[in-house]
């Protein structure tokens, strides 16, 4: 991914740059959960955007990954929002909801189209339960993520402190979810709290690497799942609405990676932007 963004004078996101270099198998479409869609958050909402692609040819045979598509690009789109907000000197929640401006769904009667009044009521309420702005530590730090994916709307908050060694612990994740009427509030919220688990054990040190044109991780010893005990405490909140319900199981997957992120650069300085943690010296 690479990413341009201007701010205005009053430090207001204003443009939008955005170019993904994906792959394909067949020379004309990209791989499964591979495309960069014109309509992705936040490039609807501003009113200078550029979004570009490039498909380069791959070999290798690909499959839908949980939330495909968005378990990648939330990370990146998501990282560089809270970057702009840096850069303006703005709180990110503040800076969050101003691009989201008035209530308003950008394609009524379409649920896989973005509802700006639902994605402010989550970050709104995950920032609330999680004391967003509480003073905190020094190497502690709360980082906030939203996404928008599979008609669910999402936002995350997560408490996270940074050793001098690098040795990151996710205290606490609070997870705000607009996903519409609740069928089973159990299986949501398992659904919710999964995905968190799922989310950090991915982005901490899961990776497939090739050696000789063959896969170099062969069982558990070499591609190391999260343990219990360094799985953090998940708080699972739900706004049930009256639009039509979607799953649970997806769209509270790809904000985890960005809510850690953005909480370990204001806890320690260091902006991640490469994926798993581990190739940038990390541990849990």
């Amino acid at each position: 991914h690479s990413f341009r963004g201007a701010l205005d004078g009053q430090g207001r996101l204003s443009a939008w740059e955005e170019h993904l270099v994906t792959f394909t198998a067949d020379g004309e479409n990209p791989v499964a959960g591979g495309a960069l869609n014109a309509d992705e958050f936040p490039a609807p909402l501003l009113p200078n955007v550029h979004i570009t692609q490039t498909m380069l040819p791959l070999g290798t045979r690909c499959g839908p990954w949980r939330a495909p598509g968005d378990c990648t690009k939330a990370f990146a789109v998501q990282c560089f929002l809270h970057e702009l907000a840096v850069t303006a000197r703005r709180d990110h929640r503040d800076f969050l909801l101003e691009i989201l401006g008035e209530p308003r769904w950008l394609a009524p009667q379409t649920d896989r189209a973005l509802n700006t009044g639902r994605a402010i009521g989550v970050i709104n309420l995950a920032t609330e339960k999680a004391g967003w702005g509480r003073k905190l530590p020094k190497g502690r730090a709360l980082g906030l993520a939203f996404h928008f994916c599979h008609a669910g709307h999402v936002a995350q908050v997560a408490e996270v402190s940074v050793s001098k060694d690098k040795r990151i612990t996710v205290h606490r994740v609070t997870v705000a979810c607009d996903f519409g009427p609740l069928v089973n509030l159990s299986g949501a919220e398992h659904q919710v709290l999964g995905a968190v688990c799922d989310g950090l054990s991915t982005m901490m040190s899961l990776e497939v690497t090739f050696e000789g044109g063959r896969i170099a991780q062969r069982n558990f010893g070499d591609y190391k799942q999260l343990r219990i005990a360094n799985a953090p405490h998940v708080d699972a909140y739900f706004i049930e609405s009256d639009f039509p319900p979607t799953g649970a199981g997806e769209p509270a997957f790809p904000p985890v990676a960005p809510a850690i992120c953005n909480a370990i650069y204001t806890a320690s300085g260091h902006r991640v932007r490469t994926l798993p943690l581990s190739r940038e010296g990390f541990s849990i």
